[in-house]
């Protein structure tokens, strides 16, 4: 913990001495030149609800840090839409030097509830990945159920729970949240099947639990009603949001095609764009995805974007309260100096 405060310590010295200096301002100038970043962000939560979710903090910003980022992308670039990109491609010039656009991935509730009023306060277009089994449905991603159950077996005075915690995680009673989803990490890199064993066996376990994931919800679609007829758009984030690359293609040609189907009976004009799960795609993903006639595909990999780049495979930069806590710190994520 006190070396990760000292790193980030450096870090806001290097980044104060490089905007001060003038130095970010050149290298935003060479690097963004007929270029643009696409921003992807999560979750935006008030701080007063940050003990109250279950998601990991490489995808949660903190509300009044996000209005700051509204403003300094303002200050500092050119703010275009995903329909504005696309008709950038179609028209086949140059991209506006310092040009930038918002994402959302998932469709949590708390974009409604807290980026939404903020990005219309700013006049800040966004576009919102919606993954359509979880819109209008109580459950929730399987990090955060299964990272809400292993805190509740933690904090169990009952040996049963207390030896199910230990034999499943390797891990003893008093485990603390960091710990926990360093083992639901290492779950990423088995099947979806295994994963949903285990929960499973959770929820048998702890049947007569109530485990609280409130704030861990989706959008209805009422809200995505409301939401669309403001600075924010909608694309597909598939069905189930599982890894178009760990299914088989005809699965993943369902999740794809299906998706798009569904949410254009949704949403008023359709969806045109996709932001691929985990960020991970192919050449046949992609393929699958211009057969089902989507115009704009997004990935979670880091760079820009130019009026070269695969259109349906675009990049990334994931943005978080930790890498963005100041303009220096934000500015310096975005030029990927670190």
């Amino acid at each position: 913990m006190i070396l990760s405060k000292i790193k980030q310590l450096i870090k806001s010295l290097i980044a104060n001495a490089l905007y001060y200096s003038g130095v970010l301002s050149y290298l935003k100038q060479k690097t963004l030149s007929n270029r643009a970043f696409v921003l992807m962000y999560h979750r935006v939560i008030p701080m007063s609800l940050m003990d109250d979710i279950h998601s990991t903090g490489g995808i949660v910003t903190e509300a009044s840090l996000f209005e700051k980022h509204l403003t300094w992308l303002r200050e500092e670039f050119n703010v275009l839409s995903v329909r504005n990109l696309i008709e950038l491609f179609d028209a086949g010039g140059e991209i506006p030097s310092a040009s930038c656009l918002l994402t959302f991935d998932d469709g949590w509730r708390d974009n409604y509830e807290y980026a939404k009023p903020l990005l219309e306060g700013h006049s800040v277009p966004a576009m919102i990945f919606l993954p359509y089994d979880y819109i209008n449905n109580e459950i929730v991603f399987w990090q955060e159920e299964l990272l809400a159950r292993l805190l509740a077996l933690s904090s169990s005075g009952d040996v049963r729970h207390q030896k199910y915690l230990q034999a499943l995680t390797g891990l003893k009673v008093g485990a603390e949240k960091q710990s926990l989803r360093g083992y639901i990490t290492n779950l990423k890199t088995k099947s979806y099947a295994e994963i949903t064993t285990i929960l499973n066996d959770l929820r048998k376990v702890q049947k007569d639990i109530t485990v609280d994931l409130s704030q861990d919800r989706y959008l209805d679609w009422e809200q995505v009603e409301a939401m669309s007829q403001s600075v924010i758009s909608f694309g597909s984030h598939t069905l189930s949001h599982r890894i178009l690359t760990q299914i088989d293609s005809q699965e993943a040609e369902h999740e794809i095609q299906e998706s798009k189907r569904l949410l254009d009976q949704k949403i008023e004009g359709g969806v045109n764009a996709i932001a691929y799960p985990n960020g991970n795609t192919s050449a046949d993903v992609e393929h699958i995805a211009d057969r089902a006639n989507y115009r704009i595909g997004f990935t979670t990999k880091p760079g820009y974007v130019s009026n070269r780049s695969n259109i349906l495979s675009l990049p990334r930069i994931n943005i978080h309260t930790n890498n963005s806590q100041s303009k220096p710190l934000f500015l310096c994520h975005i030029l990927n100096i670190f």
